[in-house]
């Protein structure tokens, strides 16, 4: 298995892993129950621990698809920074979320650290979105901008 299969085979992990993460942690949080809450932390430091390997496999995914036909560098570089940033934010929230469960049991500090969790968990996921689509750009022209579907094309035609 080369990096581009690693990369590509984890990649969607974190971006879920913050998306239900997040949501469990709402209902939790709403209905105030404390497993709901105990467990979409965990999903949240999961989250942090698997961006790791999708992160320093990009590198490597790099090497072996830059020369590909249709490959463009500069989508590859603003996916590369996209990328850097979203660690970034992922690790923070795994580092919040951590914090959240070993002081879960004192009140004053577990309430604020639940609601900074829960915001760096969209915060996650939304980066994740930008970074995942301009990965995505890199070898799917299919979703880029300029890409009508078949229904699109037959409509457009049946309009002229």
């Amino acid at each position: 298995m080369n990096q581009a299969q690693i990369h590509l085979a984890l990649n969607h992990a974190p971006l879920f892993l913050a998306l239900i993460g997040g949501i469990i942690l709402l209902v939790g949080m709403i209905r105030k129950n404390q497993s709901l809450m105990t467990i979409s932390l965990y999903l949240l430091v999961g989250a942090a621990i698997s961006v790791l390997p999708v992160y320093f496999t990009g590198e490597g995914t790099e090497e072996l698809v830059e020369n590909l036909p249709g490959v463009q560098e500069g989508m590859i570089e603003e996916h590369e920074e996209a990328a850097g940033l979203t660690l970034i934010i992922l690790i923070i929230t795994g580092i919040g979320a951590l914090a959240a469960l070993i002081f879960s049991k004192r009140k004053l500090l577990a309430r604020p650290l639940l609601w900074l969790s829960l915001i760096l968990s969209l915060a996650s996921f939304g980066s994740m979105i930008r970074t995942a689509h301009l990965g995505g750009l890199i070898r799917h022209s299919e979703i880029g901008s300029g890409v009508q579907s078949g229904v699109e094309k037959e409509d457009k035609e049946d309009d002229d």
